[in-house]
């Protein structure tokens, strides 16, 4: 406009000169990155503390209303506190424990590298010689004792960080007291100022963008919440049994093994079982120091006691407070602690998981915006479970039915449940009454798979003296009622009575042919079921396929032409093995997320008639009329 002040109009990039500035950053980015490696270490610390700060503050801000500024203050004068507590009073016996269990686990591999085995004499003329087979163990073992001393010092700060090298590597990784007020200090004005960083971050990004930021911000911070919770959890309980159980069992470096149990809960899968393999050989190679019992058969204590918590950790604490946002296979775990020790030393090796994970989500997101899908789709409802069922029924030509004995046919016992349940007691502040009765259910269930697989090598053993001696103690333990005490789930003798017409029944159990027998002739089923597979048939029991294949051998039919019923996952995994199709019950031990592999979940084994296919009127009974609208059934494709 003549005479009057132009507004100036910057002149706007073209999309090669923005590509080329994106390209420059991030290739900047990456150098800067790479060249200031020494600082990685502080500052995952620094995001590490922060992270952990904002929980009380954010529970005292809730709570209160006090000014934020004034809460972080309070909270960090209290870790400056704790700090020093620390490290005055506890690194020094967490330094001396380290030094014991790393001096104690040296002498076991001395002791396993000077161990020669004895043949064994198989038959009178076949003599098995493992010398030839532990050899290369040996010499193993040979070679790490005699590796170079700073190779050997590196592997002891990584196998045990609070060994004799901790102090040193805490140093090096804060570089000194300097570097300790320096994350001290970052992480207080990153957890003070975090309101504004945040809100920042979200008024530069585009507005279409917003949204999906947030989202993404959540789920990370859902992950990372997720990990650092449940890992504290996780690991303070298992480190506190594992350390207590053992020092009453009379292991050497208890409280050591109890510390390395905890710490090994933030490698997933294979940080567990680096703890518990350190303690099965301490208590193979040293014995109890009370016990009068020998070192094998008290390392197969030891060993039970591991895999007994370690389940309680994985059917408790890990589904209610970890869930599944960190599902990773292990050997993607592997790869990455690897990857993080050699890049961050113990931190990365710590870390490995949950950066993986968050990797996974931003290169999901990423990958969805690339191939223009939407990166947050809606979660479809899951699609009638009468249609996907009778779908797949109607493809195979469906000639019989196998069913399991304990939890489909036969009630549970209720009694072992609730005395297992009184036994956890001691736990009353920590899991109210129903809890306790979950957990005593989770126990008995997951017992199954080593319970069965105790009887298969006390078979192969020929040990059948011990294995009928052990019956009772195992029906007991496992809550299956014992013969004169067998109760039928309700509506299944008539169901049965009704299917015999249409299918050809069998039994698949992991009892014996006696107790199978006494079960079918106590409701007048034996001339109903025309095949019987027990633990006397098969030296196999579920979970592997043999018992579903050899069933339907007898029977003169396919595997794929079976339906295997169950109550408990293991029934689901044999007769996925097998090929056949599987059908999981709610009247057993098992729940739900237990029989997600099955093709179809009912409430009841007295429900299965009406979903089977083309069946005549005549074969229906009270029970078995399908509800098409009931929300309780399932379907799971495990084709």
């Amino acid at each position: 406009m003549p005479g009057g002040n132009r507004l100036t109009v910057s002149t706007r990039w073209s999309p090669f000169a923005k590509n080329i500035f994106i390209i420059c950053c991030l290739v900047a980015s990456v150098w800067l990155v790479f060249r200031l490696r020494i600082l990685w270490t502080p500052l995952l610390l620094v995001f590490i503390l922060s992270f952990l700060a904002s929980f009380p503050v954010n529970g005292i801000l809730r709570r209160t209303g006090w000014p934020r500024k004034l809460v972080v203050v309070i909270v960090y004068l209290l870790l400056l506190i704790v700090i020093g507590v620390a490290v005055a009073g506890v690194l020094p016996r967490v330094v001396l424990l380290g030094s014991g269990l790393a001096g104690t686990f040296t002498r076991v591999l001395q002791v396993l590298a000077r161990f020669t085995p004895e043949p064994i004499e198989l038959a009178p003329n076949l003599i098995l010689d493992l010398g030839e087979l532990y050899r290369p163990i040996r010499e193993a073992l040979t070679g790490i004792l005699h590796v170079d001393p700073a190779i050997l010092q590196r592997l002891q700060d990584v196998l045990f960080p609070f060994a004799t090298g901790a102090a040193a590597v805490v140093i090096r990784a804060v570089s000194g007291v300097f570097g300790t007020l320096l994350v001290l200090i970052l992480s207080f004005y990153l957890v003070k100022d975090w309101p504004k960083i945040a809100m920042y971050a979200v008024t530069r990004a585009p507005d279409a963008l917003r949204s999906e930021l947030r989202r993404l911000w959540g789920e990370l911070a859902s992950l990372w919440d997720a990990f650092v919770r449940g890992q504290l959890i996780a690991g303070i309980v298992m480190g506190l049994m594992i350390g207590v159980t053992l020092s009453i069992l009379g292991v050497r470096n208890a409280p050591a093994l109890g510390l390395l149990a905890m710490i090994g809960e933030f490698i997933p899968s294979i940080g567990p079982f680096i703890a518990a393999t350190v303690g099965i050989l301490i208590a193979l190679t040293f014995g109890s120091s009370w016990l009068p019992i020998s070192n094998l058969w008290f390392a197969l204590i030891v060993f039970l006691v591991y895999l007994l918590y370690g389940q309680f950790q994985n059917l408790y604490i890990v589904p209610r407070v970890i869930g599944r946002r960190i599902d990773l296979h292990p050997i993607v775990i592997i790869i990455g602690a690897l990857i993080g020790a050699e890049l961050l030393g113990i931190l990365g090796l710590l870390l490995a998981a949950p950066v993986i994970a968050s990797l996974r989500i931003l290169l999901g997101y990423a990958f969805s915006k690339v191939l223009d899908q939407d990166p947050f789709p809606e979660v479809k409802a899951p699609a009638d479970a009468s249609l996907l069922w009778r779908d797949l029924a109607h493809t195979r030509d469906i000639r019989a039915l196998l069913f399991d004995l304990d939890g489909t046919l036969i009630e549970t016992d209720d009694a072992a449940v609730q005395s297992l349940a009184r036994r956890l007691g001691f736990l009353e502040k920590l899991l109210p009454v129903t809890n306790r009765q979950y957990v005593a259910r989770r126990v008995l269930m997951s017992s199954e798979v080593w319970v069965n697989g105790l009887v298969t090598l006390l078979d192969r053993l020929r040990l059948d003296g011990v294995l009928f001696r052990m019956s009772d103690a195992l029906h007991r333990w496992r809550g299956i009622r014992m013969p004169e005490r067998f109760v039928a789930v309700a509506g299944t003798p008539e169901m049965l009575v009704a299917l015999a017409d249409c299918y050809a029944l069998a039994v698949v159990t992991s009892r014996s042919r006696v107790e199978s027998l006494a079960f079918l002739e106590q409701y007048g089923l034996t001339d109903l079921v025309s095949v019987v597979i027990s633990r006397d048939d098969t030296p196999h029991l579920k979970p592997h396929p043999t018992p579903i294949r050899l069933t339907a051998a007898r029977l003169s039919l396919l595997p794929e032409q079976c339906v295997m019923v169950g109550d408990t996952g293991v029934d689901v995994r044999s007769a996925k093995a097998a090929g056949a199709l599987a059908v999981g019950v709610l009247c057993g031990f098992g729940e739900r997320q237990d029989l997600l592999g099955a093709d179809l979940i009912l409430d009841t084994t007295a429900e299965l008639a009406g979903w089977l296919p083309n069946l005549p009127a005549n074969c229906m009974t009270d029970h078995c009329v399908p509800d098409s609208q009931d929300d309780n059934q399932e379907t799971v494709d495990g084709s």
